[in-house]
């Protein structure tokens, strides 16, 4: 399979991974990417460190890149900055962020939007809203799922002609904070 139109960019370098793929950090204090690109007959992995960046064939391609000193998400839509904590999976939208406590971030659009309760799901409980300074419209949600409490937050970040990406985080209650933090650092809401 061939390249996908989800990809990292920063420490100068670029890496174009094969799908399906997953990018996940090689520790929390490394720039260093192990890329999988996960096969029928099993997955093939390489360590992609910026100090010695290399192609591997079928899994990652490597160019030279913007020399920022963190990681981006770059698509054909958006780019956003890749938060600590959460790996990157391969998914039929550009990609789905996982995290601890089955966190997630996915991100959906460009879409019209008129009355973000539209997003609301049944069984869900609106525990807040709020437009940020950046004027990010936010609704953040509480609902059970299996016996445990969980929370998701829906980020409307506004696009041209009254358009918004809707970047959706949810997690069990251990990783709330964690998510919300993900996904605000994302978007450079904080």
């Amino acid at each position: 399979m061939g390249h996908v139109f989800a990809r990292l960019a920063g420490h100068g370098l670029v890496l174009m991974p094969h799908w399906p793929y997953s990018f996940e950090r090689a520790d929390p204090t490394s720039d260093a990417v192990v890329v999988t690109n996960w096969r029928a007959d099993g997955p093939a992995t390489a360590l992609v460190d910026p100090a010695e960046a290399r192609t591997v064939p079928g899994v990652v391609d490597v160019e030279p890149g913007p020399e920022h000193p963190f990681w981006v998400i770059e698509t054909g839509v958006f780019d956003a900055a890749w938060p600590h904590g959460f790996g990157i999976a391969s998914t039929v939208d550009p990609y789905c962020l996982v995290g601890e406590h089955d966190a997630s971030i996915t991100v959906q659009g460009p879409v019209r939007v008129d009355d973000p309760a539209e997003l609301v799901a049944p069984g869900q409980t609106v525990a807040a809203r709020r437009t940020t300074d950046q004027g990010v419209r936010v609704v953040e949600l509480t609902y059970e799922h299996e016996g445990e409490p969980w929370w998701q937050g829906l980020y409307l970040y506004p696009r041209a002609g009254d358009q918004v990406l809707v970047f959706a985080a949810q997690s069990r209650e251990p990783g709330i904070a964690a998510t919300r933090h993900g996904v605000e650092w994302m978007l450079g809401l904080i």
